[in-house]
C-alpha cells in the first residue's frame, strides 16, 4: 500500500512539474481548485504532502545558487485553521509563522494571496503556497485590491516585465513573477506596520451608529453615513490609527465641528476624526500610530459626545468595522 501511495504521489508531482513549466511570454494557468492540498503543516507524518513540499523547497534553494539546473516552480494550497496553532510558533503574525514553517519568504506568500498586512487574520482562508521565493506582481493595475498590491506594482513600474521569471493566471488575474526577489525596505515597513490601531481605547466606547444609509438624528433626513459613530465620554483621548500626516485641522465646522483628517500610505488612505472637543496636533504634522491627536466632544451637528470616524481608500468611504477589530 505504501509503495502505491508513493507512486500516486510521484504521479501528482510529475503532473504539476509538467504543467508549471513556463517560457518567455507564456502564461501558465493555475487551477487553484485542483492544486495538491497540504492538510497538515506537521512533519511528524512521514507520508504527508508537507514533507514532500519541504523537500521541493529545499531543492529549489539549492538550484537558486547553482548554475546546473533551474528551480521547479510549483504551487500547493493549504487552508489555515485553528489546529495550525498546535504546529506553528503562533505569535502576533500568523503569516510570519506560516512563512517560517514553509521556509518561504512572507512577501512571496503575501503577494501571491493578496494579503495587505503582516497581522492579517488567516483562519478560514485557503492560501496558495509556492515552492520558490520571490514576488508576484499583478500585471494590470485595476486588479490591485489593496494598498500593498498597488504600492508593490508601482515599485516595479519601471521594470522590464520581459525579464521576469514567469507569467501566471490565477483565478482570472494575471501575475508577473520575479524569482528570489525581496520587497524594498520602505514597502517592508509598510507591510509589517500597516495593521491599523483603534481610534479610541478598547472598552471606552460603543458603536452608536453604523456605516451606510441612516436617518440623521438631528434633521431627520436620510443620507449616506460614510463612517461610524463611537459613543464615549467627553474628553476621551482619540488616537491616530496609523502613521501619517495631518492634512487638515478644521475648527467649528457646521457639521463636523472640530475635526482632523490624516493621510496614510502616501495619500492612498485617509482617516477622519470628527466632533472633537479639541485637538492637540497641527496641520502638516507627522504622527505615529497610537499618538493622541485630540479628544472626544460633541461639536458641530452632534446630539451627544461621540467620535465620528471614517476611513477612505482611494477617495472611497469604507466601513471601518470591516477594517478594525472593535470588539
Amino acid at each position: 500500500m505504501r509503495h502505491k501511495n508513493k507512486l500516486f504521489t510521484s504521479f501528482i508531482f510529475l503532473f504539476f512539474y509538467v504543467t508549471a513549466l513556463s517560457f518567455a511570454q507564456q502564461t501558465v494557468n493555475i487551477d487553484v481548485e485542483n492544486l495538491p492540498e497540504i492538510t497538515t503543516l506537521s512533519s511528524r507524518d512521514k507520508e504527508s504532502l508537507y514533507n514532500e513540499y519541504q523537500k521541493i523547497v529545499e531543492d529549489n534553494y539549492k538550484a537558486l545558487h547553482s548554475s546546473r539546473f533551474e528551480p521547479d516552480i510549483l504551487f500547493f494550497k493549504h487552508t489555515f485553521t485553528l489546529s495550525d496553532k498546535e504546529t506553528l510558533h503562533w505569535g502576533e503574525s500568523q503569516l510570519l509563522s506560516l512563512a517560517s514553517r514553509c521556509n518561504i519568504t512572507y512577501e512571496t506568500i503575501a503577494s501571491l494571496n493578496g494579503l495587505e498586512c503582516s497581522t492579517e487574520e488567516l483562519i478560514g482562508k485557503t492560501l496558495i503556497l509556492p515552492v520558490v521565493p520571490g514576488i508576484f506582481i499583478k500585471e494590470n493595475a485595476e486588479d490591485c485590491k489593496n494598498n500593498f498590491e498597488t504600492l508593490l506594482r508601482e515599485a516595479y513600474a519601471d521594470q522590464d516585465l520581459s525579464q521576469s521569471d514567469g507569467y501566471y493566471n490565477i483565478n482570472g488575474v494575471n501575475y508577473v513573477f520575479f524569482m528570489d526577489k525581496r520587497i524594498v525596505p520602505t514597502l517592508r515597513f509598510f507591510f509589517t506596520d500597516s495593521a491599523m490601531g483603534l481610534p479610541l481605547k478598547k472598552g471606552s466606547f460603543w458603536v452608536s451608529s453604523g456605516f451606510g444609509k441612516r436617518q440623521n438624528p438631528v434633521n431627520g433626513q436620510w443620507k449616506d453615513h460614510n463612517g461610524i459613530d463611537l459613543a464615549a465620554p467627553e474628553g476621551t483621548p482619540v488616537y491616530a490609527i496609523k502613521d501619517g500626516n495631518v492634512a487638515y485641522c478644521i475648527e467649528k465646522d457646521e457639521t463636523f465641528g472640530n475635526y482632523i483628517i490624516l493621510t496614510h500610505d502616501t495619500g492612498k488612505m485617509t482617516s477622519v476624526y470628527a466632533h472633537l472637543s479639541s485637538f492637540c496636533v497641527n496641520q502638516y504634522q507627522f504622527v505615529k500610530k497610537g499618538d493622541i491627536i485630540g479628544y472626544v466632544g460633541h461639536t458641530g451637528m452632534a446630539t451627544g459626545s461621540h467620535l465620528h470616524f471614517e476611513i477612505r481608500q482611494g477617495g472611497v468611504a469604507k466601513d471601518p468595522q470591516t477594517k478594525l477589530n472593535l470588539k
